[in-house]
């Protein structure tokens, strides 16, 4: 299938309120049909690889180093766990 200015405003449009998964979906549809499109169209789904790569990282949490501390917000409270099940 061939892409055209159309195919691309629905997915612009679409990832916008779309999970993950399916902004990655996206990211590969457009990836792989800008070889075979007319320029301008290469041009539009280029900017859009920008956006989709942008909203997919923003959707991501980055991975927790286990080694390091954890650091909480109010680090002059003590969390002990006799008080976590008195809460619990």
């Amino acid at each position: 299938m061939t892409m055209n200015v159309e195919a691309l405003q629905i997915i612009e449009l679409d990832a916008a309120r779309a999970p993950a998964p399916m902004v990655d979906h996206y990211i590969e549809l457009v990836r792989n049909s800008t070889g075979e499109c007319a320029a301008d169209v290469a041009e539009y789904a280029a900017a859009l690889l920008l956006k989709l790569e942008h909203l997919a990282s923003s959707q991501r949490a980055a991975a927790v180093d286990p080694s390091l501390p954890q650091v909480f917000l109010a680090p002059w409270l003590e969390l002990t766990l006799a008080s976590l099940k008195d809460a619990a």
